[in-house]
């Protein structure tokens, strides 16, 4: 393998360490990021304000919820600790999922799921659709999304489980036959796919601060390096104060901090299990490789375990992420190595060829206690919307958009899914525990043989 490696692990301080330990290394890191530099910077509220809505967190699903009601005319302001798409929305794998694994959480919901079935199969293309209408410049592709698989047997389970789940949510898969995936990938590791023509890619921090200006644009107010420390009672409203001594009179405040969350509301925060996710991107491949490598350019998941999800993007970057090490979460290079070896493998050409790291950074990913977001309500007036697991490049900005309307209107009752009671999640470290010491290890292992 000729790709460019640094066998020698840089020293690194033990502050540095547990930065990337806990995914909150400098934003600067991120991959999507370097594509066209650091978005605008936000000044810091300094004042006492008054507005209707105070929102907590410029990430996705803040930003959607925020441009949304601004377009309802509704009074509000953003706030961000750090600066917008400092979170997990600057730093995710940049896949549009348009589908959900778990259809059981739909029998706790009033209707059983039908309401929010029909709000994913009308916008689950919402990336895609905001990108387009406010020419948000994000590498917003509907590239489609392919199910790579190795296995007849896989593929048999995997068809009939997807055209099940798709039908539920208005959508169509097509399974891929050898000819067409080797067309598709441009390799013949994987004879086998299954292919949702409405999925793609996006770059998740422009997407996310395209958003907050056009929020801006139509009149919300936006504060960077601003963080809450407390929520106090004011009539029938709130008062938020910053740790810079403002403070910010509102009737509601909506939290969307997701795995960010902070001991202003200690429900929040102890309601899920977060878990640190990491993704690195290399430089622009080599001209020789950027039509054999995925020509189709769709997004690439393996089944049944994806340990190497993959897009390459409109600057011909590979982008790719999992779960780091626990020993060695800060070392660039070692996992880069592990997603080359793979890369080797399913196309054995690149083997002749320098693909160099361009950039590595770690992130926090919001595991709730099922397999969907939680919409919070802790008092009237008081709400989350965050835990979006891998969804969140979608369901953060239709979950966002679908809860300014029921704002908007006054109307709680419209939304079409559960407003629960945030619970504390026993053991929140027990899932990544096991997915970072056991899970991976093993399926990297099981991959190094060939046997996944």
């Amino acid at each position: 393998m000729k790709s460019k490696l640094n066998d020698d692990t840089p020293v690194i301080s033990d502050a540095d360490l547990t930065l990337y330990d806990t995914g909150n290394v400098p934003i600067s890191s991120s991959g999507w990021v370097k594509a066209k530099g650091l978005s605008e910077s936000y000044a810091a509220l300094n004042q006492d304000i008054t507005t209707d809505v105070l929102v907590i967190g410029a990430g996705l699903a803040g930003s959607s919820l925020v441009l949304h009601l601004s377009e309802q005319n509704i009074n509000t302001v953003l706030i961000e600790a750090r600066q917008p798409g400092w979170g997990a929305s600057g730093r995710n794998a940049g896949h549009v999922l348009p589908l959900l694994k778990d259809f059981d959480v739909f029998e706790t919901f009033p209707d059983k799921g039908k309401a929010f079935l029909e709000l994913f199969s009308e916008h689950h293309s919402i990336p895609f659709d905001i990108a387009e209408k406010y020419g948000i410049d994000c590498d917003a592709s509907r590239s489609g999304y392919l199910n790579a698989i190795k296995s007849e047997t896989a593929l048999d389970k995997f068809a009939k489980s997807s055209a099940k789940s798709a039908a539920l949510l208005g959508q169509k898969t097509r399974t891929i036959e050898a000819s067409e995936m080797r067309k598709m990938t441009g390799s013949d590791y994987y004879p086998y796919g299954v292919f949702y023509e409405s999925g793609g890619r996006i770059n998740p921090y422009l997407f996310t601060n395209g958003m907050v200006r056009v929020a801006k644009d139509k009149g919300a107010r936006v504060y960077g390096e601003t963080e809450a420390t407390t929520v106090t009672p004011d009539g029938k409203g709130w008062v938020v104060n910053m740790k810079s001594g403002a403070r910010v009179r509102c009737n509601k405040v909506v939290f969307c901090t997701n795995a960010y969350s902070t001991d202003v509301v200690p429900e929040f925060k102890q309601s899920c299990s977060p878990m640190t996710a990491y993704a690195l991107s290399t430089k622009p491949l080599p001209n020789e490789l950027r039509d054999l490598i995925m020509p189709s350019r769709a997004t690439l998941a393996q089944v049944p375990i994806d340990l190497n999800p993959f897009i390459i993007d409109k600057h011909n970057r590979i982008i790719m992420a999992s779960i780091p090490s626990s020993s060695r979460p800060h070392d660039a290079h070692w996992h880069f190595k592990q997603h080359m070896q793979w890369v080797n493998r399913t196309w054995p050409e690149t083997k002749n060829f320098n693909i160099e790291l361009e950039a590595y950074w770690t992130g926090r990913v919001a595991m709730g206690q099922q397999e969907f977001p939680g919409m919070y309500q802790l008092a009237s007036g008081i709400y989350g919307l965050m835990h979006f697991n891998a969804w969140g490049n979608v369901m953060a900005p239709m979950m966002g958009m679908a809860l300014a309307k029921s704002i908007a209107a006054d109307r709680p009752d419209t939304l079409p899914f559960p407003i629960v009671t945030p619970n504390q999640v026993s053991h929140p470290g027990k899932q990544e525990f096991l997915i970072r010491n056991l899970m991976i290890p093993a399926a990297r292992t099981a991959q190094n043989f060939d046997l996944i």
